[in-house]
């Protein structure tokens, strides 16, 4: 679990472009644009905290 929230996280241009990359694989995958909200409630659950980690991001919030 992400100690940020997604919407303190969303601040961040580095942020933001991952989650728009993740948006773009998603969509290559279904076929068809997933939007970027459901990009990012994904990208969080499932790659929030690891990407913080491996990148070493410290958010200021």
């Amino acid at each position: 679990m992400c100690k940020y929230k997604l919407d303190d996280l969303l601040r961040d241009r580095r942020v933001v472009d991952e989650i728009q990359r993740h948006q773009w694989f998603e969509g290559e995958k279904k076929g068809q644009d997933v939007g970027f909200q459901p990009a990012a409630d994904d990208w969080y659950k499932r790659f929030a905290s690891e990407w913080l980690k491996y990148n070493d991001l410290k958010i200021h919030i």
